[in-house]
């Protein structure tokens, strides 16, 4: 799963830590690791959570692109 990646990898660059990710969601730490290590997949509401606290598109947080800004266009 590519969330789990993505997560982690937006954390690092933000310089954010776990239990501020956890305090953004209103989950512990440990639910915060198990979706960085891909053994536990977030709630949709946590999902969009991420996306609004890292300031990315959800298709860049889920891996349908590759462009964190930009959601690709539906035809």
């Amino acid at each position: 799963m590519i969330l789990n990646q993505r997560l982690k990898s937006l954390r690092l660059e933000n310089k954010v830590t776990q239990q501020s990710v956890a305090d953004a969601l209103g989950v512990t730490v440990g639910n915060v690791q198990k979706f960085e290590y891909g053994t536990a997949r977030p709630k949709l509401e946590n999902v969009i959570k991420l996306a609004d606290f890292f300031n990315v598109s959800l298709d860049y947080l889920v891996g349908r692109t590759d462009n964190p800004h930009v959601a690709p266009s539906y035809r």
